[in-house]
């Protein structure tokens, strides 16, 4: 750290690095983490770099910067400045905005908060899960497929890190940190709602002058209702977070809610399989746009199946509060389907249902070889996904 900040200092302070790694060579192989902190010094160099150019800044960290990241990005430089950012919810462009005072370079600030944010929400999970099951709970969430997220201008490491952290909170019984961390997840996704009926069974009274421990609960709805109250001030429509999903998302809620959505995954995963196996024989033909909604619907159809059985899972070995969570996303994520890909990003949504990790930690615990399996499988998807999402490939 001391030499981090001598090269803060002074450029001469790299100087330091080769003598450092001298004195520091590690005598055994565990003690190679040791050598980890070094990179504080040309750190310290490069954070001066891009404080100097927030050019430079932008064209490094640009690849991390697709798709909905401009939402986030442009709401953190020019505000809700049209009804279409309202589907973006406001806490995580305003770190992002404050961080960039500091960086001078909204993408960077923007990765950085997503960094920093995986990294706490990796700790949270840690302390949350089992001994015995914390360290693949971790390595699940940290190789998923859809992990490459963290590095990315998206919300959805600062939600795990909230959730995660409310949940923890209130698994220690500490009711006002778990409402309030509960009531920052609201304000990073309106999934954050599903944290509300778990953190109820967590928080229930029990002795009678316990009840007031229930009572900071009320930031988690209180947090999306500030919110409308704010669209309603600036944008004269309080509800225009739901009202533009249907109209530029084109996802619609259902007179029969969730159970609707649920058809409509059944439904199109059946098609797409069925139009997969007339058309497959076609190749090496150029793949079209309905092949790709039907492969997208199966595979999401399929996760869609795995996410219940693990809520299951999650529910008998874990306890209520982790099913109910589980339960309650599955639930919001169906009640809005798309109209030609029904559950469309529910890989990225899924992320965000820690319970499922902790639960597919615990189904692995006594199945060597089907945790391998799964790691590597995890590892080799997670990596063609991250360069297709760097590519400006739709992945999620």
């Amino acid at each position: 750290m001391l030499g981090g900040l001598a090269c803060g200092t002074r450029l001469v302070g790299l100087a330091l690095l080769p003598a450092l790694v001298v004195l520091l060579w590690p005598r055994r192989r565990r003690d190679v983490a040791g050598l980890i902190p070094l990179v504080l010094l040309p750190a310290a160099v490069g954070a001066y770099a891009l404080y100097l150019d927030h050019r430079l800044g932008d064209r490094f960290f640009d690849t991390f910067a697709q798709w909905d990241s401009g939402w986030f990005i442009g709401i953190a430089r020019d505000g809700y400045s049209t009804k279409q950012t309202a589907a973006f919810f406001p806490l995580y462009p305003l770190l992002i905005r404050g961080v960039e005072e500091v960086v001078r370079s909204y993408v960077v600030a923007a990765v950085l908060v997503s960094l920093v944010a995986g990294a706490i929400a990796v700790v949270g999970l840690h302390r949350l899960a089992r001994p015995s099951l914390a360290g693949d709970t971790v390595l699940f969430v940290a190789l998923y497929p859809i992990a490459f997220v963290f590095t990315a201008a998206y919300s959805d490491g600062l939600f795990l890190a909230l959730a995660a952290g409310s949940f923890l909170a209130a698994v220690q019984r500490r009711s006002l940190l778990a409402g309030v961390l509960g009531g920052l997840a609201c304000a990073t996704r309106l999934v954050g709602l599903a944290l509300l009926p778990a953190l109820l069974v967590l928080l229930w009274p029990r002795r009678r002058r316990d009840v007031l421990g229930l009572v900071p609960l009320v930031l988690l709805p209180a947090a999306v209702g500030l919110y409308a109250l704010y669209l309603d001030h600036h944008l004269h429509d309080a509800w225009a977070f739901l009202h533009v999903q249907s109209v530029y998302w084109h996802r619609h809620v259902h007179a029969a809610g969730p159970l609707s959505g649920l058809w409509l995954a059944v439904k199109f995963g059946y098609q797409g399989a069925s139009e997969l196996a007339q058309h497959l024989p076609r190749a090496p033909a150029a793949i079209q746009h309905k092949d790709q909604w039907a492969s997208w619907n199966v595979i999401q159809l399929l996760l869609l199946i795995a996410a219940a059985w693990l809520t299951w899972v999650a529910w008998v070995r874990l306890g209520a509060a982790y099913g109910l969570f589980s339960l309650a996303t599955l639930v919001i994520v169906l009640t809005s389907p798309a109209d030609l890909v029904p559950l469309v990003s529910l890989p990225r949504f899924l992320l965000g249902d820690f319970p499922l990790f902790v639960a597919l930690a615990a189904v692995c615990a006594n199945r060597p070889r089907l945790r391998q399996v799964l790691l590597i499988g995890f590892a080799a998807v997670g990596g063609a996904a991250a360069v297709a999402f760097a590519h400006h490939i739709w992945v999620a």
